[in-house]
């Protein structure tokens, strides 16, 4: 496994995703040491309770979790140690759970109605208009934002892929302003009080905006990710390019949106 995590840290995952990425493999690792067939993983998980509430099965977000880095661990073992798994479960998971709910174009806009913090609407214009990943929001530096040519290079993936994104015209807007009360005490774009923009704090103000939009549903960074894509999909963009514009490697991974 140390292997395993090399070849994640050269992936440039966030240390906190490394250790649960080898969590998750080393659990699939263990259940077939004991004799388990692959097949029936998805049935284990299903049934599988929490670790820290043993009197709640694991949820859908949770599974999906184990899921890709089930996948990511299979890229491993064919790209590096050049041989074919037996992971067969891995294109079956996402097909048997529920669809993933997001926001409505009209719950993005009270979302951003919610604030009048500059700041915080760079946040969720990243979040949203750009689709960034959290840890991507966080570490993407001021000199990749490029307003004149509306475009945003991310140079840290965790799928270890540099891409090019453009910015949409609302998000210009809001980046402007939040360039003119930007402080300069790092050299990542998004600032808190004291430097860099952590993905934590990313996390706190997306709570903070949830909580006063009074939006039933369950708000977090990610689920502007997931509305985005599927608002383009709705919009006729075509697949492929989505998922050029969301950074994945392969359709697959995009065609969980496709529940529209």
């Amino acid at each position: 496994m140390e292997n395993f995590k090399r070849y994640l840290e050269l992936r440039n995952y966030q240390k906190r995703n490394v250790i649960k990425i080898l969590s998750m493999v080393q659990e699939y690792r263990n259940y077939i040491e004991r004799g388990n067939l692959p097949t029936e993983y998805i049935n284990y998980l299903k049934q599988r309770k929490h670790k820290t509430q043993p009197h709640k099965n694991l949820n859908v977000s949770t599974i999906n979790n184990h899921l890709f880095a089930l996948k990511i661990y299979k890229n491993y073992q064919k790209e590096i140690l050049q041989k074919e798994t037996n992971l067969i479960i891995c294109r079956s998971f996402k097909t048997d759970l529920a669809t993933i709910e997001v926001l409505s174009p009209e719950e993005v806009q009270i979302l951003f109605e919610s604030t009048i913090n500059t700041r915080d609407k760079a946040v969720l214009a990243s979040l949203y208009y750009l689709g960034l990943r959290i840890g991507e929001a966080a570490e993407l530096l001021f000199e990749d934002v490029d307003l004149k040519d509306g475009k945003v290079l991310v140079r840290k993936s965790k799928t270890g892929y540099q891409r090019e994104v453009p910015i949409h015209s609302k998000a210009t807007e809001i980046f402007e302003e939040y360039l003119k009360i930007r402080e300069h005490k790092g050299d990542c774009f998004l600032q808190g009080q004291k430097g860099n923009l952590t993905p934590s704090g990313i996390e706190f103000i997306i709570e903070k905006l949830a909580k006063k939009s009074k939006i039933k549903k369950r708000i977090y960074p990610h689920l502007l990710r997931h509305s985005i894509a599927t608002h383009l999909l709705k919009n006729g963009m075509e697949l492929i390019k989505v998922s050029r514009f969301l950074g994945h490697r392969s359709l697959e991974s995009t065609q969980i949106y496709t529940h529209i």
